[in-house]
């Protein structure tokens, strides 16, 4: 179960060389120049407005994702429903919205979209993962957490089940100790698989270790094919763990990264957006405390995913702007693809979700209001 308040305020944040293939743990270390090259990609449309039509206001960006259609879905986390769109941006319709009944919303901090079609959309408060039908019309509480929190970040793979993130605690000789996990669900809350634990104590006075430790300990992704990628958040080793869908180890992609210091703005700008940020969400001033690592992370939190040909794409963390590596389903480095338009210098808090033959893309930063960023995937 979770452990008051803070862990709940915390969490919802998180709504917020060669390489070696998977046969190829320990690949060799790419010569100078021998990379591919940088492909530089504009967004072909936005979503999102400052006022007006509601249908195009965003309160918060919470998750975006394709639907089998093609169609684009939306989490307004701040207004409790999907908002879904055609590829033109053009407004279809809305799932779900506030309130305590059935097909009804308080905090939703996921969404993803079951092999059916159907979405799976996660509401801590609503006892877990709700099941809307792909036409937007409730069916039920497809996997109920008994109010126990809900799963986060979650992808659809096959056979109706998805992989997501999970914080969960435990009581241990008086003292409570936090377990962040990456697994896979269907219809049950114990997990079919589980592909990553990590336990660390909760240690209530310092949210800041909180943070490192839960929110931005590893990345993952996942294929419709059920393959899964977790990267544990490092400054030091570049590692991508690959698993098959019952969680076999199917080896590992890794590189020969040179650590990057950040600089004293870096550091000031990450410190003051976390704390602002767990200060707006009610976190008390003695457990809002921050200290950012000073050296940049080699994978970005959230920064993995896989598209419909089953490549998967790596947000860097150590490169200047937002930029992605893209690998063969073999573990081949493919491209370096530079995405234009939307975050910050160093990419900021922001969020890229590579989808089957699009990236959607948001800050959450954003200088003027909420919006959307829709990228075509480029030939590789």
């Amino acid at each position: 179960m979770y452990t008051g308040t803070a862990v709940g305020m915390a969490l919802a944040l998180l709504a917020l060389g060669a390489c070696g293939g998977p046969e190829d743990p320990e690949g060799p270390e790419e010569p100078p120049g021998a990379g591919p090259d940088t492909l530089q990609l504009a967004p072909d449309d936005s979503i999102g407005v400052l006022m007006g039509d509601s249908n195009y206001v965003f309160g918060t960006i919470g998750e975006a994702v394709l639907t089998m259609e093609g169609d684009i879905a939306v989490l307004d986390e701040a207004g409790a429903c999907v908002k879904v769109y055609d590829r033109q941006g053009r407004y279809l319709r809305r799932i779900g919205r506030r309130g305590s009944g059935p097909g009804e919303l308080l905090v939703p901090g996921g969404l993803a979209v079951l092999s059916d079609g159907s979405f799976a959309v996660m509401d801590s408060r609503r006892g877990g993962v709700h099941r809307f039908g792909a036409d937007g019309t409730y069916d039920s509480l497809y996997t109920d957490f008994g109010g126990d929190g809900a799963p986060q970040w979650a992808w659809g793979v096959d056979s109706m089940a998805f992989v997501a993130s999970y914080l969960d605690d435990e009581m241990s000789e008086g003292s409570i100790e936090m377990v962040s996990m990456v697994a896979r669900w269907r219809d049950h809350r114990e997990p079919e698989v589980v592909y990553r634990e990590h336990r660390f104590p909760y240690r209530p006075d310092d949210m800041g270790s909180f943070l490192d430790n839960a929110l931005f300990s590893s990345a993952f992704a996942a294929g419709r094919d059920g393959r899964v990628y977790v990267a544990p958040i490092s400054t030091s080793e570049y590692r991508i763990n690959v698993y098959g869908p019952e969680g076999d180890s199917l080896g590992a992609i890794t590189r020969e990264m040179p650590r990057v210091e950040k600089t004293p703005g870096e550091m000031e700008e990450e410190r003051r957006l976390i704390t602002d940020i767990l200060r707006e969400r009610g976190v008390r001033e003695e457990m809002n405390r921050y200290d950012p690592d000073p050296y940049r992370w080699l994978i970005q939190p959230q920064g993995l995913g896989v598209d419909g040909s089953g490549r998967l794409w790596v947000q860097s963390g150590s490169a200047e702007g937002t930029v992605m590596d893209v690998y063969s389903p073999q573990g081949e480095h493919l491209a370096v693809v530079r995405l234009e338009g939307i975050l910050g210098p160093h990419g900021g808090m922001g969020i890229v979700k590579v989808q089957s033959d699009a990236i959607l893309a948001w800050s959450l930063q954003a200088a003027d209001y909420p919006k959307l960023y829709v990228y075509g995937l480029p030939g590789l």
